[in-house]
C-alpha cells in the first residue's frame, strides 16, 4: 500500500486545508511530464474542459499550468499508487525542480497508455492521469459535445481520457465511484465521470449507487459518456472545504 511508504501524503492533506485561501475558490494545478509536454496544447486544452465542467456555482475555478516534470515513468496510475507524484507535491520538489503545490487539487499528466487500467490514479489533493497525447487531439468541447444540458459525448479515446481526467479529480476532492450514476438518452447508456467505464464492466457489482439510481443494463446499448458530474456528486462537492477524509 503507498500510503504506507508515502508518509507525508496525510500532512499534505492538512497543509492543503490550512493553506486553503478562500471557501470560494477552487485550485487546480495541472503539471506535465516531459514527454506530455511535447505535445502541443495539451494544457490549455486541459484547462479549458476544467472551465465546462469544474466552473460550479459554488466557487470560483482557477485553474493553472505548474509546469514540466521529469518522472521515472510515464505510467501515471504508478506514480501516484507508489508515492513518487505525492511525495514530490508535498516535498515540493521534483526532478531538481521547485514545486508550488495547489491547495485543493495537484493533477499531473504524462503520455501513458489508455488501454490497460488504471489509466490513472487519485487521492485526496492529488490525481493523475496517462493520454496526453489523446488530449492533445481532443476537439474543443463545443466541437464534441452533443448534448449541451449533460455534456454527453461519443465514447472515443480522446473523450475517455478527459472523462479519466475528471474522475481522478473527482477522488482528488473526496469523490468515490459510487457518486458516478449511468442513464439512457437517445438510446445509449451514457456514464458521468464517476462511474465512466465501470457502467459497461461485468465485473463492476453494484446494482445502485448511493444517488438513488440504478445502473441500466448495457445489453447492446451505444455507449457514450458525459463530462457533467452527477447531481449526487455536485451535492458532495458543494460541501467541500478544503479537506479530504482518507
Amino acid at each position: 500500500m503507498f500510503l504506507g511508504t508515502v508518509g507525508s501524503t496525510a500532512s499534505f492533506g492538512t497543509l492543503a486545508y490550512a493553506t486553503r485561501r478562500t471557501s470560494d475558490t477552487l485550485e487546480v494545478r495541472i503539471w506535465l511530464s516531459e514527454q506530455a509536454a511535447t505535445y502541443d496544447g495539451v494544457g490549455d486544452r486541459i484547462r479549458s474542459y476544467l472551465d465546462e465542467t469544474l466552473s460550479l456555482e459554488y466557487w470560483t475555478l482557477e485553474a493553472s499550468i505548474g509546469g514540466t516534470v521529469s518522472v521515472s515513468t510515464e505510467d501515471a496510475a504508478r506514480l501516484t499508487r507508489r508515492g513518487e507524484w505525492p511525495v514530490a507535491v508535498a516535498s515540493g520538489t521534483l526532478g531538481g525542480r521547485n514545486l508550488e503545490p495547489a491547495s485543493d487539487v495537484n493533477l499531473l499528466v504524462t503520455d501513458g497508455g489508455m488501454k490497460q487500467a488504471p489509466t490513472g490514479y487519485g487521492v485526496p489533493h492529488i490525481a493523475s492521469v496517462g493520454g496526453a497525447r489523446h488530449l492533445a487531439a481532443l476537439e474543443s468541447f463545443d466541437d464534441v459535445v452533443t448534448d449541451d444540458a449533460r455534456a454527453i459525448a461519443p465514447n472515443t479515446t480522446p473523450v475517455r481520457t478527459m472523462q479519466v481526467l475528471l474522475h481522478e479529480i473527482g477522488h482528488a476532492l473526496g469523490l468515490n465511484h459510487e457518486d458516478g450514476v449511468a442513464f439512457v438518452s437517445d438510446g445509449a447508456l451514457t456514464a458521468t465521470p464517476m462511474l465512466s467505464s465501470y457502467a459497461w464492466d461485468p465485473e463492476y457489482k453494484s446494482d445502485a449507487s448511493p444517488c438513488g439510481s440504478a445502473i441500466p443494463a448495457a445489453a447492446d446499448r451505444k455507449r457514450t459518456l458525459s463530462f457533467a458530474f452527477s447531481t449526487c456528486a455536485r451535492r458532495r462537492l458543494a460541501d467541500y472545504d478544503g479537506e479530504v477524509p482518507f
